[in-house]
């Protein structure tokens, strides 16, 4: 027992040795969410978790990648690649809302991030507005 409790105490510390090695040469990068919520008009029959995804599919499908692209040339197609939106149904000052959530996930620095959300969110707000505006919205 103690002759396996010293090849453990071994083998312990010499991945002790190995990560302290390497931590010098590495790095760590965070991950952030810079995010905005657009909901869906509240007590509208119309407001439903479909509506605001079919919203979201026709942003998507009309062209946003290459408009955020041309909005926002410096960034990477990483960068690109985390722009994201998405629906769900919560509540908010005691009401039950449809919202579209939308934003970009980046790691490291990106002083741009507030621009894009903003960017997202109005893109969102207008397609949002334009499908409720129509009488036959559905």
């Amino acid at each position: 027992m103690h002759r396996i409790f010293n090849a453990m105490k071994k083998t312990f510390s010499f991945a002790l040795l190995c990560v302290a090695a390497c931590l010098p040469g590495c790095t760590f990068q965070s991950s952030h969410v810079e995010q905005r919520v657009v909901e869906l008009p509240a007590n509208n029959t119309n407001s439903t978790l479909r509506g605001a995804a079919q919203i979201a599919e026709s942003v998507v499908t009309n062209g946003f990648s290459s408009d955020l692209k041309k909005q926002f040339p410096n960034l990477t197609p990483k960068q690109l690649n985390g722009a994201y939106v998405t629906w769900n149904e919560g509540y908010f000052q005691g009401k039950k809302s449809i919202f579209l959530l939308t934003g970009i996930r980046y790691t490291g620095s990106m002083p741009e991030a507030k621009a894009v959300a903003d960017y997202c969110e109005s893109r969102f707000k207008s397609a949002v507005a334009a499908r409720f505006a129509r009488p036959d919205a559905k």
